[in-house]
């Protein structure tokens, strides 16, 4: 064995020294590319979702609660309204927080001022009464009706008493007072009989106006101003109780028609004129309406949207003024009557909850009782 190994190393050396005289006494380089895999770290990135978390400030508008501003009424002159009013002005103040105030006077100028927006509501717009001014009104759309006030309405120029008829059987028609105008005749009316008709300022004073010219009655019949609605309920009332003869201008319902047998006599019917008064006939069913100036659509529209439900039938119209005229010269109601015969029908009476918001009728129970 150690001889093979020594042959072998004998004949390897014997190999190279061949080789080296083989190619001079230069060394040759052999370049040998040799593919060296070499095991290296290799870095790992692993690939992570980032969720950028970013604060966002929005802008966001909101409107500044604005400031309700007064709402006007207009005070007429006559029970009915001054008690609607006392009702309706309740129910804004308490119920929708805003400020109210009134200004008095009669039909012609309060129209007006409805329709500058002197006056923000109207509780009652008689028509055929007022269909000029009406007309006027709503034709530029300063004027708008929200709803409906007192049930329809009759209403004369001339109307006596039932036991003026019974005595005298032949008065019938209005025309027939050219032969029965003494019954009505007075100290100082000159041989004429006295009418006592709508106060000056009402719309319905140029009806009672026109149709005594119109029916031939300007020569027998004086047309007398009582000063007020109570003037003229006093004086049909103490005709009423004396029986004594009384003629004039009336109108139903009312405290006196519903005490008194009141007669209305007779003239051609509204159709006849095309519902215009003025021109003799009778006067059609009064139309009575509620209306505000067009600001209040945008002012106060939660305030339209309760008179849109309003209603004042006869059996809330005549106890409530019943109530009134009997009260309202007290001393613990005197100085704010409407106030008080408000707060005595909303407490009697709950058919008003239907016309408010949810909101509104808490704020008006809550109201009347620390009120009370």
């Amino acid at each position: 064995m150690k001889r093979a190994k020594l042959l072998f190393l004998s004949l390897v050396i014997s190999m190279v020294a061949a080789a080296v005289v083989a190619c001079g006494s230069e060394p040759q380089v052999v370049t040998e590319t040799v593919e060296v895999v070499k095991e290296v770290p290799v870095e790992v990135i692993k690939e992570v979702e980032v969720i950028k978390t970013e604060t966002v400030t929005e802008t966001v508008e909101v409107e500044a609660t604005r400031e309700k501003r007064e709402i006007v009424f207009a005070g007429l002159d006559w029970t009915s309204v001054a008690v609607q009013n006392g009702v309706a002005s309740y129910i804004v103040e308490h119920g929708y927080g805003y400020p109210v105030g009134s200004v008095p006077g009669s039909t012609v100028p309060l129209f007006q001022g409805l329709i500058k927006g002197d006056v923000d509501i109207n509780m009652e717009v008689w028509l055929p009464n007022q269909n000029e001014a009406w007309d006027k009104g709503t034709k530029n759309g300063q004027v708008i009706g929200v709803g409906k006030s007192l049930a329809d309405n009759w209403q004369s120029t001339f109307v006596v008493h039932q036991h003026t008829i019974d005595a005298n059987p032949g008065l019938v028609k209005a025309t027939d007072l050219l032969e029965y105008y003494h019954l009505f005749e007075q100290p100082d009316s000159g041989g004429k009989g006295v009418l006592v008709g709508c106060i000056a300022g009402w719309a319905c004073r140029g009806v009672n106006e026109a149709q005594i010219e119109v029916l031939g009655l300007s020569d027998v019949i004086e047309l007398r101003d009582p000063g007020s609605q109570a003037g003229l309920f006093a004086s049909i009332g103490a005709a009423g109780d004396k029986g004594t003869d009384w003629l004039g201008y009336m109108w139903g319902p009312t405290e006196p028609d519903a005490k008194y047998d009141l007669v209305q006599l007779e003239q051609d019917p509204a159709a006849d004129c095309d519902g215009e008064p003025k021109l003799g006939c009778a006067f059609g069913l009064a139309e009575v309406l509620i209306a505000v100036n067009q600001s209040m659509l945008a002012d106060a529209p939660d305030v339209v949207s309760f008179l849109n439900k309003y209603s004042w039938p006869a059996e809330f119209q005549l106890p409530a003024e019943a109530w009134y005229n009997e009260n309202k010269d007290k001393s613990e109601y005197k100085d704010d009557p409407g106030h008080a015969v408000a707060e005595w029908f909303l407490s009697e009476h709950d058919a008003w909850e239907a016309w408010v918001t949810e909101e509104a009728k808490e704020n008006i129970h809550h109201h009347l009782e620390h009120d009370h």
